[in-house]
């Protein structure tokens, strides 16, 4: 919550604080009443944004934060529906009150893993470190298309970085991470196929796919913050199965079929029987020379 009184909308944003965690902050009186927990359970050493501004919460106040999420987890097991499926929109922040209440329904949140910073060990949008609940994700509405993001990193520190991370997650064996950071270093198209592919290496079980990544766009959906009547106008091809094969000819589209095979591998899955007639089908069903991306 911001302050419409102050006349500089920057410093009212920077000062704001949160609705129903501020009982007794001097600049914000008004939210007081507000209030869902106590001064002493407030960590005032942290940021009014942060996700441990609120230690702990007690049952009945988890009861009070929980009331809509459990009304909507009731509704679905009464139709027999999978609370699972619910797509919950945690982006950067994820405060103690909304991590407690996902955690009592298993709702996982959002890994946009293009917004990650690979060589942060916490970067809460690392593939590593998803919960099995999770929802992972390339990118999304908000954020730039994967082809655009890769003209970006090219030349820069990003992709090098993404280069050793990826590789590391997607080598079956210690031997062969070398030899794949680099070919994911010098080849834009074994990067983007690596950044597909790792979506399907776990531990999250909930991949999704934003379309303009799955059509090889460069175009951007949404550019949030800004009033631009371009904004959520983009749209799927009309021709969108010949818009398809033609993006994967240029390799720039979703290989589903090769994502997955190289998720298996990385997973040393495809080295029995069933692994490998599993990979065989993947790769009658999508063709191309990106099967042969990762070292022999």
């Amino acid at each position: 919550m911001y302050r419409t009184d102050d006349p500089d909308p920057q410093r009212a944003v920077q000062q704001g604080a949160r609705l129903f965690e501020s009982p007794d902050l001097p600049d914000h009186p008004a939210l007081a009443p507000w209030a869902r927990v106590r001064a002493d359970q407030i960590d005032y050493s942290q940021p009014r944004h942060a996700d441990h501004w609120v230690r702990e919460l007690e049952p009945d106040q988890l009861d009070h934060y929980a009331v809509l999420f459990d009304l909507i987890v009731a509704r679905m097991r009464a139709f027999d529906r999978d609370p699972g499926d619910c797509m919950v929109e945690v982006l950067s922040t994820c405060p103690r009150p909304l991590a407690d209440v996902l955690a009592r329904h298993r709702l996982g949140r959002y890994r946009v893993t293009q917004k990650a910073r690979p060589a942060d060990p916490h970067d809460v949008y690392r593939s590593d470190l998803a919960q099995p609940e999770d929802w992972i994700m390339v990118g999304n509405h908000d954020t730039w298309p994967l082809q655009s993001k890769l003209d970006q990193w090219l030349g820069g520190s990003e992709g090098p970085r993404f280069a050793a991370y990826l590789a590391a997650r997607l080598a079956p064996d210690p031997a062969a991470c070398a030899p794949l950071e680099e070919r994911l270093r010098r080849d834009r198209d074994a990067l983007a196929a690596a950044l597909f592919a790792d979506l399907f290496r776990g531990p999250a079980r909930n991949v999704l796919v934003f379309w303009p990544d799955l059509f090889g766009l460069r175009e951007v959906y949404n550019r949030p913050g800004v009033v631009d009547a371009a904004n959520w106008s983009l749209r799927v091809p009309a021709d969108f199965e010949r818009a398809y094969r033609e993006a994967l000819d240029r390799r720039q589209a979703l290989n589903l079929g090769h994502a997955l095979a190289w998720a298996l591998h990385a997973r040393r899955l495809d080295r029995d029987a069933e692994g490998q007639a599993l990979v065989a089908t993947l790769r009658q069903a999508s063709p191309g020379p990106l099967w042969q991306l990762w070292p022999s």
